[in-house]
């Protein structure tokens, strides 16, 4: 099986000053790595999904995420901000660290759930985090996939 991260996923000092401008950079670049069937449609699903219940989870994070027919092959796409942005317009919360999911609609192993399980484990812990704002692509590519069980 092909690794859900790959090093071209990792996107360094974006600057897109809008939550759903930073989700859309992200998706670009799963679909130039061949994760997600078309931008467009992939990019609605996860605003979809983000008009449910926005993913901020604390700690300046985003972990917005899809589960859709528009998912060729489980993915993850982390990217981090140049200057934070306003995730959660209800409570406040910023984001300047995103890690975009995108999983197969048809996925019964709930792969999703493994992968945002995992990598919440990892984001509960402030080193972990603080490594992600200062490393750089190695090093976050190996933190990931040893987060992610790789």
């Amino acid at each position: 099986m092909e690794s859900i991260i790959q090093k071209e996923c990792i996107i360094f000092d974006i600057e897109e000053k809008e939550k759903n401008e930073a989700i859309l950079t992200l998706v670009k670049r799963l679909k130039e790595q061949g994760a997600i069937t078309t931008t467009d449609k992939f990019y609605e699903d996860v605003l979809a999904r983000e008009k449910l219940s926005p993913t901020s989870i604390g700690n300046d994070i985003g972990l917005p995420h899809g589960k859709t027919e528009n998912v060729l092959r489980p993915a993850i796409c982390f990217g981090r901000l140049k200057d934070k942005i306003l995730w959660n317009p209800e409570t406040g919360e910023l984001a300047n660290i995103i890690i975009l999911i995108a999983v197969p609609g048809n996925d019964e192993e709930n792969t999703h759930i493994k992968i945002i399980s995992r990598l919440a484990r990892q984001l509960m812990h402030k080193e972990f985090i603080d490594k992600l704002l200062i490393s750089d692509k190695e090093e976050i590519f190996n933190m990931l996939r040893e987060g992610l069980g790789e």
